[in-house]
């Protein structure tokens, strides 16, 4: 127990001998306390000119928000107007887009009538040129038949007149000449009567091509003139008397006219 006291004596001994000095130790507390009150002082005065530069930001912030707000306001209400007026048109757009599809389908229907009509009208009109070339060449046939039957019929009448007058012997040259006159008028009046209702009947069936060409309703064709009749023959009481009964008998009969308007 001696020698443990002892050692813990010696211990004890040292220590306080290598302590350092309590007047070092107050003058390095004090020393810290003034480095920590000049931290303290320093970090205050950072503190508050970082407060003031916030504040200074912050107010900076807030009257740019106030400026921009306006701004921001006039954008999204330019914005809204627009959008609505691209809407607007855009279906306007569409809509006179779609009246002018259904506009131009009615018109191409419409044309498609026409040219059916128009191809109709000709086909029309086809057939009337046929037609009218038809009855051309029938009236020009018909016309040639009747001057070649006038004409038969003048030399038979020619004939019989010789005949007539060669047996009779009573009729004279002069009684003749008329009867050949009034013929020959007769064949005249005739045949210009045929070439009247022929010209009536080229003009009738020009007005109906045009009438079809002009899509309108077709005038009613002029009905040809009808061909004079034949005058009859006259002759003088002495002709009949002196004329016999047999000559009567051989007289040819009259042939039918073959011409024959529609």
């Amino acid at each position: 127990m001696s020698k443990r006291s002892k050692a813990a004596d010696v211990e004890d001994a040292e220590i306080v001998d290598d302590g350092p000095n309590p007047a070092d130790e107050l003058k390095d507390a004090i020393r810290l306390a003034l480095e920590a009150a000049e931290a303290a002082n320093d970090a205050a005065s950072e503190v508050s000119r970082l407060q003031s530069e916030t504040s200074a930001a912050a107010a900076r912030l807030d009257k740019f928000g106030n400026k921009l707000k306006p701004v921001m306001i006039g954008t999204l209400v330019g914005a809204a107007v627009s959008i609505a007026l691209g809407g607007l048109v855009y279906f306007k757009t569409l809509a006179e887009m779609r009246r002018t599809s259904a506009t131009q389908i009615e018109a191409l229907a419409m044309f498609q009538d026409s040219v059916t009509q128009l191809n109709g009208q000709l086909d029309a009109v086809n057939g009337l040129s046929e037609r009218m070339a038809k009855l051309e060449a029938a009236g020009n046939d018909g016309v040639t038949r009747v001057i070649e039957a006038l004409t038969g019929t003048e030399e038979k009448v020619m004939t019989q007149l010789e005949s007539t007058t060669s047996e009779s012997g009573g009729m004279s040259a002069q009684m003749a000449s008329a009867i050949t006159d009034r013929i020959d008028s007769s064949a005249t009046t005739t045949r210009e009567a045929i070439q009247g209702g022929i010209s009536d009947l080229q003009l009738a069936l020009s007005k109906m091509l045009a009438a079809a060409v002009t899509n309108a309703p077709p005038a009613a064709a002029a009905k040809p003139a009808a061909p004079a009749p034949a005058p009859k023959r006259t002759t003088s009481s002495s002709s009949k008397k002196s004329s016999s009964s047999s000559a009567r008998k051989s007289a040819p009969k009259a042939e039918p006219n073959p011409f024959k308007f529609p």
